[in-house]
């Protein structure tokens, strides 16, 4: 599945502050790669993965799961460019080329 950095559970342990039971992590293939959506959840829902590090729960819906195989994320903290949570993933297709893609046609996800 995917791995998180010593700075990425440092962070989410952080945020949680023990309100929540996990973080989950939804990917969305669109036309230029994936987005990533991230929220704080109280409990898995009934079909999703449990990822464990250390003390840190991570919540992945199926269709998700397919995408983060492989995945890194990391949280940097750069005061140049902002700071947050980042993905380094191996599986992250090249963007579309030729105007295969087009939001007007309703084919953008």
């Amino acid at each position: 599945m995917m791995t998180l950095t010593d700075k990425a559970v440092d962070v989410i342990r952080d945020v949680c502050k023990g309100e929540f039971e996990g973080l989950r992590i939804m990917v969305q293939k669109g036309c230029s790669g994936f987005s990533y959506n991230m929220g704080l959840e109280a409990a898995a829902a009934e079909d999703d993965q449990v990822l464990e590090f250390n003390d840190i729960k991570v919540f992945v819906d199926p269709g998700s799961a397919l995408w983060l195989v492989g995945a890194t994320m990391d949280y940097v903290d750069n005061s140049s460019m902002g700071s947050g949570f980042v993905f380094d993933n191996p599986n992250t297709p090249p963007p579309e080329s030729k105007g295969g893609c087009s939001c007007s046609v309703k084919s953008c996800g």
